[in-house]
């Protein structure tokens, strides 16, 4: 079991690879996401871009008193990964509010169709996942590929 929380913050890396390893479960298995079987996917690995990017969110949330995927400035996840810096080409998002552990979290994810088709998107193979107070964000993506030449 992942434990409680962590200090609002960067989690350490034995949390990540906690984080991961239980998301990795779930992908390597394949699961039913309401009605629709969702196969095996790759692993994903932890990004920090894509962390801090969840960790703005969630903490914007928290000062703001809102829940929703879109920023107050009304920005979607795409857009507040451009501004992060990550070059994504495939992006997602999932937030959860209330949870008191990462094990309850993700089971909610797992039990929300969409949330769970994110959770198991097999173009995705990078995440995040930030706590601030009540509200969680993941943020998964798959960068784009480097420009030839470069």
């Amino acid at each position: 079991m992942i434990p409680l929380g962590w200090p609002e913050g960067h989690p350490d890396e034995i949390v990540q690879s906690q984080i991961i390893e239980s998301v990795n479960k779930v992908r390597e298995k394949g699961c039913y996401c309401g009605r629709k079987y969702m196969p095996p996917a790759e692993k994903v690995k932890w990004n920090d871009v894509l962390y801090k990017s969840a960790f703005s969110h969630a903490n914007e949330m928290k000062e703001h008193n809102f829940f929703a995927h879109f920023s107050k400035e009304g920005l979607d996840i795409g857009a507040r990964l451009d501004r992060s810096g990550y070059n994504w080409l495939v992006a997602g998002e999932n937030l959860g509010e209330g949870q008191k552990s990462f094990d309850e979290v993700l089971n909610d994810w797992i039990k929300s169709y969409s949330h769970c088709v994110m959770l198991m998107n097999p173009k995705v193979n990078e995440m995040a996942v930030a706590k601030v107070d009540k509200y969680w964000v993941q943020h998964f993506g798959k960068q784009m590929p480097p420009k030839k030449g470069k």
